[in-house]
């Protein structure tokens, strides 16, 4: 009887299991190359046409949504935040809500929001990120406590706000929903952004969205060569 060769074995178990490795990596870089990568843009100065022209010609580029933005102080009660508002796009902008006023969770996953689903007339409709609460500060610069927190969060709908823009005009606002992401910001509608804020807003980023992993990784470097801040998206 012929006596096996267990370090040939041994060798093609090897070559077996480096395939197997290997055939695993491509397949995950096959995956990541058919993905969409989503990320957000931020500079310091507007953005122009000129260079929104040249955002078009990133490669595996498959939109750019501008978003407004409005520097604001908004006082609640004794506190205040000096902020900006970002004005998005509802129909294109992936907004993650963690409450709607008179919308039951059920309601918030199944609906699509838009303007005409949440704007109340003339006066400033607002989301709040689910921490912004926490970066208002009273007259001697202290923070609000957590329980004072959770009950603006939990009385959110019925809250009244000030909202003082660049030029000095204040406006009565209110709170229509609450988000999950972004956590930290001030949101509203851009076209209403636009009606109420239009002499204060300027243009200085967006969301922009590029097919396939290396064209992602290609387009932050870029970008970020460029002075720009980019942020995954939520």
């Amino acid at each position: 009887m012929k006596k096996r060769n267990i370090y040939k074995d041994i060798v093609w178990f090897a070559v077996f299991c480096i395939f197997i490795t290997k055939g695993i990596g491509w397949g995950k870089e096959y995956v990541k190359e058919q993905k969409n990568y989503s990320f957000h843009i931020q500079t310091e100065q507007d953005l122009t046409a000129d260079i929104i022209e040249e955002f078009r010609k990133l490669s595996g580029i498959l939109s750019f949504a501008s978003v407004d933005t409005v520097p604001v102080t908004i006082r609640l009660g004794s506190y205040t935040l000096d902020t900006e508002i970002a004005g998005l796009d509802l129909k294109e902008y992936s907004l993650k809500w963690k409450q709607i006023s008179g919308m039951s969770e059920t309601d918030i996953k199944k609906a699509k929001i838009t303007q005409t689903t949440i704007a109340v007339g003339n006066m400033p409709v607002l989301f709040f990120g689910a921490e912004t609460f926490s970066s208002f500060a009273d007259a001697g610069g202290y923070p609000p406590s957590k329980s004072q927190v959770e009950k603006w969060l939990k009385q959110y709908d019925t809250l009244d706000l000030t909202v003082t823009d660049a030029d000095g005009q204040e406006r009565k606002a209110k709170i229509c929903g609450i988000l999950s992401q972004p956590e930290d910001k001030v949101c509203m509608d851009q076209i209403q952004l636009k009606e109420v804020f239009g002499s204060c807003l300027h243009t200085a980023g967006g969301f922009m969205e590029i097919h396939g992993h290396k064209n992602m990784e290609k387009a932050r470097g870029l970008l970020e060569n460029a002075g720009f801040v980019v942020q995954d998206a939520f």
